[in-house]
């Protein structure tokens, strides 16, 4: 990789919405934002230079860190169409890591009814034990 380091707030939005910058340029950006685990900055580089291969890369590493939002956005930006299977899978990753607003929002989607039940049960008992 070339000698890139992260601009600061106006170089990166300089380089994604004034400036003409070739696509080789935007997806280093791309690949220096995910290698510092900035994946949203990352997406929108990658997403700027038509960057498949780094769009995978975004939504693979928000479904392992169950960021649904981050997910739902790489999904998009792939133009896939997200079945319930998807919602579930980063529904239950994302109670994996305690996130359960970014779960409560996955398994709705998924409209799975019982782990919702199931997810308002884990919240409840969380609730409970730090207010014992």
């Amino acid at each position: 990789m070339s000698n890139l380091k992260l601009p600061d707030y106006r170089l990166k939005q300089k380089l994604l919405y004034i400036d003409k910058v070739n696509p080789g340029t935007l997806q280093n950006y791309g690949d220096l934002y995910l290698e510092e685990g900035q994946l949203s900055d990352a997406l929108d580089f990658y997403l700027k230079a038509n960057n498949n291969d780094g769009l995978q890369k975004i939504k693979e590493a928000a479904l392992n860190s169950g960021d649904a939002m981050l997910f739902s956005q790489a999904a998009k930006a792939l133009n896939m169409e997200l079945k319930p299977d998807d919602w579930e899978a980063i529904g239950k990753k994302a109670i994996e890591f305690k996130k359960y607003f970014f779960a409560q929002h996955a398994l709705e989607k998924a409209n799975n009814e019982e782990l919702l039940s199931s997810l308002k049960k884990i919240i409840q008992k969380e609730v409970d034990s730090k207010s014992a």
